[in-house]
């Protein structure tokens, strides 16, 4: 015998998330967890994925990274286009970092075992000269396809130095 459902059904999930109900609110109202009314939302259709920052970059980036300046500034832009509000500070050291980017013609790019650099007290993300390829602030593979973490050596010289940290 099947258990006991206790959420109601797809229409009335829907009406409640609709009403502006959180998904907390559903889940005590029903006895059950945030993640139960999650996932019958998902399985009924209701749920938009959202767009995170291994959206916005065609890299794999290694954990030692993600707390860079540069992983820190592509998470402010990430919130921004979620329509999210920055603080003063992080629109501040974004709109910095941008013009940085645009007065020194250069993009981002990133391989797990790029060393310490001007991009990257940590190394991973570097600069790279922009060429006409280039659409936005990184470097997008040739193939266009997401770069996945494997262990290769990186030669310093592919790296642009620009003087100043972009940090």
């Amino acid at each position: 015998m099947p258990a006991e459902r206790k959420l109601p059904d797809n229409t009335t999930l829907r009406q409640l998330r609709a009403q502006g109900w959180k998904l907390r609110h559903i889940a005590r109202e029903y006895g059950v967890t945030d993640a139960a009314v999650w996932k019958a939302l998902e399985r009924a259709g209701y749920t938009d994925r959202k767009e995170t920052t291994a959206d916005l970059l065609p890299w794999e980036i290694d954990v030692k990274h993600r707390s860079t300046a540069v992983a820190q500034r592509f998470r402010a832009i990430m919130r921004e286009r979620r329509g999210l509000e920055l603080n003063a500070t992080e629109r501040h050291l974004l709109d910095t970092w941008l013009q940085a980017l645009k007065d020194n013609n250069v993009v981002v790019n990133y391989h797990p075992d790029a060393p310490p650099n001007d991009a990257s007290r940590l190394g991973g993300f570097f600069y790279v000269p922009r060429s006409p390829e280039d659409k936005w602030i990184v470097r997008m593979p040739k193939d266009g396809k997401r770069v996945v973490a494997k262990k290769k050596t990186i030669m310093a010289d592919a790296m642009m130095p620009v003087g100043a940290s972009l940090n």
